[in-house]
């Protein structure tokens, strides 16, 4: 709630300035209080527009402002952010010679790694996060001959509850010393075009920071999300891979790697589909947003 109470005083000053705001794709609710239902009611009724990237979520903004607005529906906006691939690429330790095809690529998400922001299974998970990662990277090991590459999407000093880089090496010291050299770690601390150009060099993608998920999705890159929230599985409807969700808080650590090395064999015949899937989601983006901007009054052209 405290979060949730700063997050909302800082969009009011915004209404106290210009009086109305617009709020692009993103995830809304569950608000599980009657006071956090009241601001998120309260900012939703005083913005233009009001868009949201998944039918739940949809379903749930509608429900709090009523018949008074349109919620529109969008895919998330990094389904088109610009992809750039790293002049040098960093890996610890480091690649000899070109890419090898068949990467396997895993953003361990740190706060995940470390309970949440209370250190204490925050996200309610039936899953042992660290436990889970491990097993997994043992049985992908075994599975396939390649590297299988860690690749941080937040980072943070050492000791932060956020940092993905300092969980990426604790989870690697965790393995038995023969298994480590086979897996590396992106080293440097790249931007959000570059990291996606990281990870469209994978072939086949697990994360649980939704946004390193939507970056393999957006690249046809057949993707598992390991969910600690709801808004994974809207999101991977939004291009039909909803079945690709594998939820900590519905199941043990056996059954989410069982889950994600039938998917990674069942990988080649989700490629194009999962790629048709997310050029319907560009232009659906595109499509909403040149909507939004005529709503707010702007002489627009037809994007892609």
């Amino acid at each position: 709630m405290k979060r949730f109470v700063t997050g909302f005083l800082v969009a009011w000053t915004v209404l106290l300035v210009k009086g109305s705001m617009v709020q692009f794709p993103q995830t809304y609710g569950p608000f599980k209080s009657p006071m956090a239902r009241w601001m998120a009611r309260y900012l939703l009724l005083h913005s233009s527009v009001i868009v949201a990237r998944d039918k739940a979520s949809q379903r749930a903004a509608q429900g709090l402002v009523g018949s008074s607005r349109e919620v529109l529906l969008s895919p998330d906006v990094a389904f088109s952010l610009e992809v750039s691939r790293p002049e040098h690429l960093e890996l610890d330790p480091p690649l000899s010679g070109p890419v090898p095809p068949g990467v396997v690529g895993i953003n361990v998400n740190g706060l995940m790694y470390r309970g949440g922001y209370t250190r204490d299974n925050m996200f309610g998970l039936k899953m042992d996060y660290p436990d889970f990662l491990r097993s997994l990277l043992i049985a992908l090991l075994d599975e396939q001959p390649q590297d299988i590459w860690l690749v941080p999407h937040t980072y943070a000093i050492a000791g932060h509850v956020e940092s993905d880089p300092e969980a990426s090496h604790q989870l690697r010291n965790s393995l038995p010393r023969e298994l480590r050299e086979r897996v590396r770690i992106i080293a440097a601390e790249y931007d959000q075009h570059e990291i996606k150009g990281v990870i469209g060099m994978c072939d086949f993608f697990i994360g649980s920071r939704m946004h390193s998920c939507i970056a393999a999705l957006s690249q046809g890159i057949p993707c598992v999300g390991v969910a600690y929230s709801v808004k994974f599985k809207g999101v991977f409807e939004s291009v039909g891979m909803e079945s690709w969700v594998v939820d900590g808080r519905d199941v043990d650590d056996d059954e989410a790697v069982s889950r994600i090395i039938r998917l990674y064999r069942s990988r080649e015949g989700i490629r194009e589909p999962l790629l048709k899937g997310a050029a319907v989601a560009r232009e659906r983006l595109a499509g909403v947003f040149q909507e939004m901007m005529e709503k707010l009054g702007f002489q627009t052209r037809k994007v892609c």
